[in-house]
């Protein structure tokens, strides 16, 4: 099996349509359905019921559907993140904040946000409101935590 016949696969589903997906994949409406139609092949099970010039999903194709989504989406992130580390380009994001917020609940919102996106670093600074206003006025910092 072929990423780029689960990336058809995933797109005819997406478009609901073989020819729109045809045209976002820059390929002709034929090759895809010959590249998903050799999926099947190699799946051993049909992924789609056809009626007429319409389709749905068999209970096989719901489920390679919406794994191939996830498996997708994950290998997408790994290129970028491949990329970004090739390139040594950090996204960095400053944040200001009161030593009030200081506490597990900041400290847990970044953890949970960097599990998400790894590729971002944070640098944390903590200081008084004024402090913080002038960070911000200077543009050194990107987001700042206050209640003022």
């Amino acid at each position: 099996m072929l990423l780029r016949q689960m990336r058809y696969f995933v797109s005819v589903i997406e478009n609901n349509s073989f020819t729109e997906a045809a045209e976002q994949e820059f390929i002709s409406q034929s090759a895809i359905s010959q590249q998903i139609q050799s999926l099947e092949t190699e799946l051993g099970t049909e992924l789609f019921i056809r009626q007429h010039r319409k389709f749905r999903l068999t209970s096989a194709g719901e489920y390679f559907y919406q794994e191939s989504r996830q498996i997708l989406s994950r290998i997408d992130r790994i290129i970028l993140e491949t990329q970004r580390i090739g390139s040594d380009d950090d996204a960095h994001l400053r944040i200001g904040y009161l030593q009030v917020y200081g506490g597990p609940v900041l400290h847990q919102a970044i953890t949970e946000f960097s599990e998400i996106y790894p590729e971002v670093v944070f640098d944390l600074i903590h200081g008084t409101h004024e402090e913080l206003y002038q960070e911000l006025l200077q543009q050194t910092v990107h987001l700042v935590l206050s209640d003022q």
